[in-house]
């Protein structure tokens, strides 16, 4: 996948957007992540095609770039930090035996600050691993597709996948993100097991079990950046 930075003169605004290109993608998608605006285009499409999706998009995209812009500055990690559980507050605190959950606070086993990224990424992956586990279980039954492996991906920009062999990798750090979040990404690569593309067909199995599809994808847009700050 190829990247290169560009930059859109409007009326009124001046937007700075990174293109990428896949040779697997066939239809024409934006984002927003720790690079900032990302439209993705099929490896053949020409440039104008995305200059005229951010013309057609453009309130969209001025809105989710406001929203990550007034979004808060992500914390350094520490004792009494705060980060996110299922889409929950929480407070950290160091010198925990056991790394665990109580009340309103995720307690690790980290003796100082500069161990706490790494003890942060371990529970969130040991959590990760049962919780995606159990929600595609449920999604599988209802969905009548089953993966032939469920496993974790660090992968940046990405939070799923789904191979040919019928492997589902899904991103450990969503556990900061709402349920709701989780669910649809877990559907939205269980659904690449029957469609694997982003036809209407595919987008039609995503819609019959998550409705509310858009919302939750436009989550993922507008603070998935925010999933990344360790």
């Amino acid at each position: 996948m190829s990247a290169a930075t560009h930059r859109l003169a409007l009326a009124e605004h001046t937007l700075e957007y990174t293109v990428t290109r896949s040779s697997r993608r066939r239809s024409i998608g934006l984002r927003i992540d720790a690079r900032g605006l990302v439209v993705q285009l099929p490896a053949r499409a020409p440039l104008a095609e995305a200059e005229r999706v951010l013309r057609l998009k453009l309130d969209w995209v001025l809105r989710h770039l406001a929203a990550r812009a007034a979004a808060p500055a992500a914390v350094a990690l520490g004792d009494g930090a705060i980060i996110h559980w299922l889409g929950t507050p929480r407070t950290l605190r160091l010198g925990a035996a056991r790394s665990r959950l109580a009340d309103d606070a995720l307690w690790l086993s980290a003796p100082d600050a500069t161990r706490l990224p790494a003890a942060l990424s371990q529970f969130l992956q040991r959590s990760a691993r049962g919780y995606f586990a159990e929600r595609v279980a449920v999604w599988s039954a209802r969905m009548g597709l089953t993966p032939r492996r469920v496993l974790l991906t660090s992968a940046r920009g990405r939070w799923g996948s789904c191979s040919a062999a019928g492997d589902v990798r899904l991103n450990w750090r969503l556990m900061q993100a709402p349920a709701e979040v989780i669910d649809y990404v877990v559907i939205h690569e269980l659904a690449h097991l029957a469609e694997l593309n982003h036809s209407p067909r595919f987008w039609a199995r995503v819609e019959q079990v998550c409705p509310d599809w858009r919302h939750c994808r436009d989550w993922l847009k507008a603070h998935g950046a925010g999933l990344f700050h360790f």
